[in-house]
């Protein structure tokens, strides 16, 4: 079987994200954030001993706090 990679691509319109494993499936997405959250979501189903995705996901989610809107978490940041 093929280790899939499942890939971002950003564009001023959203992100779309594939799989090189799964030709058929394909995903779009409003921002990163999200795209990163339905990469970890067809990994997690499709390619379950894969974990690459995921790890990205978490990866974003540190650099990218959704929740950094008062000035002290910002400072923090």
């Amino acid at each position: 079987m093929i280790r899939p990679k499942i890939s971002l691509e950003a564009t001023a319109g959203g992100v779309r994200i594939g799989c090189t494993a799964c030709p058929h499936w394909h995903a779009f997405a409003t921002d990163r954030g999200s795209g990163h959250v339905s990469a970890s979501d067809h990994e997690r189903r499709v390619h379950p001993g894969e974990y690459r995705a995921r790890n990205a996901a978490k990866m974003y989610a540190r650099r990218h706090p959704e929740s950094a809107d008062t000035p002290t978490q910002i400072m923090n940041v």
